[in-house]
């Protein structure tokens, strides 16, 4: 199974977030694979093909793990197409200044390590993906996309949650395993 943790965002911003996408998509319609509402997250840590077994020890190590760290603010939203030379990604970059954050990242790849996965070795940079380009942009749109004004200021994240993701045709669904609450 492929699973992947992510930081759930606030229904009001996943809102706005999908009024955003919807003004990309009336202006260019074709070209890039758009993140469903029900999909937007804050990407955490992909974990990939992951052993059944292995989930009871995953849930716990995360369960404990979150229930030590206060509710998460996020700041300074950033719309960016990356890499920028050769676009793949449309997201939404966030800041946060809470370092509990970046500790347990590391302590979960430790962890993953442990376990004989490999985690992703790049530096942690919290985003939420929109969309997937899939070809050549023009360039009236990546400035579009790049000098648009969020309405979006900050955002609270109080929980966290693990999910399988299941690669279909038509895009991917998620499936929740387990969520988790940030606790102090």
């Amino acid at each position: 199974m492929r699973t992947f943790l992510a930081l759930e965002l606030p229904k009001t911003v996943k809102k706005e977030i999908a009024a955003i996408i919807e003004k990309f998509l009336n202006s260019v319609p074709n070209g890039i694979k758009w993140v469903r509402e029900e999909n937007l997250h804050i990407t955490f840590q992909f974990i990939g093909d992951t052993k059944k077994e292995d989930i009871p020890e995953i849930i716990d190590f995360l369960s404990n793990a979150f229930s030590l760290l206060s509710p998460i603010n996020f700041f300074e939203p950033k719309l960016e197409i990356v890499p920028g030379r050769n676009p793949r990604i449309i997201w939404l970059s966030i800041k946060t200044d809470y370092k509990e954050i970046y500790r347990v990242s590391k302590q979960f790849k430790l962890k993953l390590q442990k376990m004989s996965y490999q985690p992703d070795s790049k530096p942690l940079k919290f985003h939420v993906t929109l969309g997937r380009v899939k070809k050549r942009l023009p360039e009236f749109f990546i400035q579009q996309i790049l000098t648009t004004e969020l309405k979006i200021e900050r955002m609270e994240i109080s929980e966290a949650a693990l999910y399988q993701s299941f690669l279909r045709p038509e895009g991917p669904v998620y499936e929740k395993i387990s969520d988790f609450k940030l606790g102090k």
